[in-house]
């Protein structure tokens, strides 16, 4: 099976190709937008060198090029997403990248589309203090409410549904959680945000979804090879930290931190005076965060994995482990 992983320079994307590679599939086209690595396909090769491994550069924003970067392609494992910038930009290289890919996909053949979402885009505002959270909870209609990065995500996810239904390729998702490890993102906004000098500590006593990145590209890897049909994967590992907990350890382990702790009921109400001085100066001050934002992602909820792990998927670095080389590398590699 020839296996394209798109956005294969990326933080995840490379990892997944790497997985890929480690779990026996031996022909793989990686995507870039310009070029690839030298030092990585030297690696890829070193480890394996009984695999295919194509190189193929396109931009998903350029429809012509994209027939010869699906063609003979079995499987595309679609990692490539706009994860910051301007909104439309987000909006560009997540939903019109995504469909100018699966139009050009759907015209191949291609059987089977393994797409890497987030979950972001999950409905979680009216889920109970403490729910569990698992691939039941339904996803937002628009999210809209939740901000850019998650309206385009929502909008993503959408727009493979209704792919599939017009081409019949077999589906598979999986949402990550909070994607971390060296060289990644260091404090969540579930965490909190820094401002004025200080950090506001927003998630308190609620759970983080992490997930090493190397483990999740683990589970997209195994997705893509196993997976039935129509799948849906939550990706996070186990022992999960409250986000106060982290926090403790990146104050300890990286950085000193001037923090102002911010009580859930205070952000609650504070995100409603906020919304309500939005409304009334017809917007001179963003609604940055909204009662609607801060139900959705900062109410302590229990995260599963239950349905990856019966796939046969277990994080081979445990949390305190990754939280251990994360730190370090933050660390010895200031921002």
């Amino acid at each position: 099976m020839k296996i394209l992983v798109t956005g294969a320079n990326g933080f995840l994307g490379r990892r997944i190709v790497a997985s890929l590679l480690a779990a026996g599939a031996d022909d793989l086209c990686v995507h870039v937008r310009d070029r690839a690595s030298e030092a990585l396909l030297d690696e890829w090769h070193s480890r394996h060198p009984q695999a295919r491994i194509e190189v193929r550069a396109a931009n998903l924003l350029s429809r012509t090029r994209l027939p010869a970067l699906v063609e003979g392609v079995d499987c595309i494992v679609h990692a490539a997403a706009g994860m910051r910038g301007s909104a439309a930009d987000m909006f560009a290289n997540t939903v019109v990248g995504t469909r100018n890919l699966l139009d050009a996909a759907g015209a191949a053949g291609v059987r089977r589309i393994v797409l890497v979402s987030s979950f972001a885009v999950y409905r979680t505002e009216q889920l109970e203090r403490g729910a569990r959270h698992d691939e039941q909870v339904p996803i937002e209609a628009t999210g809209i409410e939740k901000g850019a990065y998650a309206y385009a995500k929502t909008r993503q996810e959408h727009l493979f549904e209704e792919y599939r239904r017009r081409f019949g390729f077999e589906a598979v998702v999986l949402r990550p959680g909070v994607i971390y490890g060296p060289g990644g993102g260091r404090l969540s906004n579930r965490v909190g945000l820094r401002a004025m000098g200080v950090f506001f500590s927003l998630g308190g006593a609620a759970e983080l979804p992490l997930t090493y990145v190397d483990n999740c590209a683990d589970a997209v890897a195994l997705a893509a090879l196993k997976a039935a049909d129509g799948a849906r994967f939550n990706v996070v590992d186990d022992d999960l930290p409250t986000c106060r907990a982290y926090l403790r350890g990146y104050r300890r382990e990286v950085e000193k931190l001037r923090v102002l702790p911010v009580p859930y009921w205070a952000f609650v109400f504070g995100s409603s005076m906020l919304l309500r001085y939005h409304k009334a100066s017809k917007g001179q001050l963003p609604a940055v965060f909204t009662p609607y934002i801060v139900r959705s992602m900062y109410r302590p909820l229990q995260y599963s994995n239950a349905a990856l792990k019966s796939l046969g998927w277990t994080p081979k670095v445990a949390t305190a482990e990754g939280l251990q080389r994360s730190f370090r590398y933050w660390r010895d590699h200031p921002a």
